[in-house]
């Protein structure tokens, strides 16, 4: 347990950089003012003895209580002046953190950033690094001091009478008791609470992320029960906690600092007996009083850590995960090709999501990936694009693996088009003008045109000023994918990736998308990921991919002859359409 507690702080001020001699001073701050913080219990027991003695007198009882409240301002000062630094400090580990887990989210592959919760995210760095901060602030500096404090203390009490010395600690064998039954099932029900935090967090931003579509469907009370479920569950959960600790730890700070159950008649037995004075009767009474208060703070230090180490876990976790290595020095690149070599791929290590797929996707040629669903068609257009690497195999990319391209030069080369992009809360001209920052407003409008979304853009509002909303809200799903397209045609790559960019688009706007696709990928290298086959019917080469497996590779003719899924998916399509079109002509 030492060990775990010494690595839990070892690991959060690896955090600290420049701010951990800061720390050092702030705890020695911390331990001189509550040394100062005990004057009081000492004036009192020096001024009892005085009277005692009968050498008292009201200049010096003035000057005693004087002392005691310099003291007092002294602590209260040197503790401010603690708390201060700590604070600083806190911040300081906490934004490194933060920066440390976002400039990790940048080094995993771009797989885990996709294929997580948002909310997870959120959690993380929100919730896991927040609770941090009070530990930091707190617990740190005060928690040599909590325990200084009480030792001197104790120290004392047995030097002027070791037998008052341990009547003083009679009560905490007794709230030791108390203190094992507090912590009965505690790593099991810390970690209870930590996971229902984390899941009601996840559920509250899936929910309100997803309210549009909720409400559009009729799922509110379905979408809600599960928000309300995980609440629920955060609740319970956390009162079930409470409920088995409230007894145990009312009787630990009950019992804990009850220092008189043992000084009281232990000191009067030896007073009576004349064993001990009047005045080391009363000092050894009420300076007891005065540390147990910070032994209580100490061992509710102890909990801190526990609680500490809970909430490091999962940022340790994220911070290990595998990075994608690649090289900063430019590759010399060739023909713009793609060639899957016997390429394997997991998600998770045991279950394989492609296994000994080979192929190659010519340079200026259009090729179409097609599957049933969860074949694994995605998967090849993210590992093309370099969001993970295969776990066996080998994907080269312009003759080059693509592990020794630099992420900036493959990103360069590549636009992907996915079926939901994302917009961010700006202009439409910003959200387009990042496919090439350094592109004029007269070319944001030109790659707007050539998307067929310009048109719609100037009866906005506020035309290309107009902010598109949190994710793009304030526009349609075929609008979001055109001025995706847009921003895709402002970037000068050689390859472009659709990952079944038109799966949401209704069919007046597939036709537009259509026509800015065609636009988008004069002289450049297409991979198409279709459910939509009428869409690629005239690609230079359509792989057919089947639980993981490369299971048939042609053209439109030559598959519809070879390949018995490609033909069965064909008519299905085929069927699906004439349907469609008979559906349209009944309702007119």
């Amino acid at each position: 347990m030492k060990d775990r507690k010494e690595s839990t702080l070892k690991v959060l001020f690896s955090f600290a950089g420049e701010a951990r001699g800061r720390m050092t001073l702030s705890v020695v701050l911390a331990l001189i003012g509550e040394l100062f913080g005990m004057a009081p219990y000492f004036a009192v027991a020096l001024l009892a003895r005085q009277i005692y003695g009968r050498t008292a007198t009201v200049a010096n009882a003035a000057a005693i209580a004087l002392t005691a409240a310099v003291c007092m301002a002294l602590r209260a000062l040197l503790t401010g002046l603690s708390s201060m630094r700590s604070h600083g400090v806190s911040f300081t580990i906490l934004k490194n953190i933060r920066c440390a887990i976002a400039k990790k989210m940048a080094r995993v592959p771009m797989g885990v950033m996709l294929e997580t919760p948002s909310g997870t995210f959120k959690t993380l760095l929100v919730d896991n690094v927040g609770r941090l901060e009070d530990i930091i602030a707190h617990m740190v500096p005060e928690f040599p001091s909590n325990l200084s404090a009480p030792l001197l203390s104790v120290a004392l009490v047995f030097l002027m009478d070791w037998r008052m010395g341990l009547a003083s600690l009679i009560t905490v064998p007794l709230s030791v008791i108390f203190m094992v039954g507090m912590m009965q099932g505690y790593t099991e029900k810390m970690e209870t609470y930590l996971r229902a935090g984390n899941e009601m967090n996840a559920a509250l931003v899936e929910y309100v992320g997803g309210i549009q579509v909720i409400k559009a469907f009729g799922q509110g009370k379905k979408s809600f029960g599960h928000f309300s479920d995980s609440v629920n569950f955060f609740h319970d959960s956390t009162l079930d906690w409470w409920r088995q600790s409230w007894f145990w730890m009312a009787g630990c700070k009950a019992v804990l600092p009850s220092t008189l159950l043992g000084t009281l008649p232990i000191g009067a037995v030896l007073f009576m007996r004349g064993e001990i004075e009047l005045s080391l009767f009363l000092a050894c009474i009420i300076i007891p009083i005065g540390f147990m208060a910070g032994l209580m703070r100490f061992a509710f230090g102890l909990e801190q850590l526990s609680t500490m180490a809970a909430n490091l876990e999962p940022i340790q976790a994220f911070l290990a995960t595998p990075e994608q290595i690649r090289p900063e020095q430019r590759a010399m690149l060739g023909e713009r090709s793609f060639v899957f070599d016997h390429v394997g791929f997991s998600y998770d290590g045991e279950t394989e999501v492609l296994s000994d797929v080979s192929f190659t996707a010519e340079s200026g040629q259009v090729t179409a990936i097609v599957g049933p669903s969860g074949s694994g068609k995605s998967t090849i257009a993210k590992l093309m694009a370099g969001y993970w690497d295969a776990t066996s195999g080998t994907v080269r990319f312009a003759g080059q693996r693509i592990q020794d391209i630099p992420f900036d030069q493959m990103t360069g080369e590549i636009s992907y088009v996915a079926q939901d992009n994302f917009l961010f809360d700006r202009s439409i001209r910003e959200n387009i003008r990042m496919g090439d920052p350094a592109a004029t407003d007269a070319q944001v409008e030109e790659a707007a045109r050539a998307a067929n979304c310009h048109d719609f853009i100037m009866t906005l509002e506020n035309g290309y000023d107009t902010l598109a909303g949190d994710a793009g809200d304030r526009l349609s799903g075929g609008e979001r994918q055109r001025i995706t397209i847009a921003r895709a045609m402002l970037k000068p790559s050689s390859v472009v990736i659709l990952d079944e960019a038109t799966a949401y688009a209704d069919p007046e706007s597939e036709a537009q998308i259509q026509q800015a696709l065609s636009r988008l990928v004069r002289g450049k290298t297409l991979i198409v990921v279709a459910h939509r086959l009428s869409t690629i019917q005239n690609a230079d080469q359509i792989l057919v991919i089947d639980h993981g497996r490369l299971v048939g590779r042609g053209t439109q003719g030559e598959l519809l002859s070879s390949c018995p899924l490609y033909k069965k998916l064909w008519e299905q399509h085929i069927s699906a359409a004439d349907s469609a079109q008979e559906e349209a002509k009944a309702r007119v």
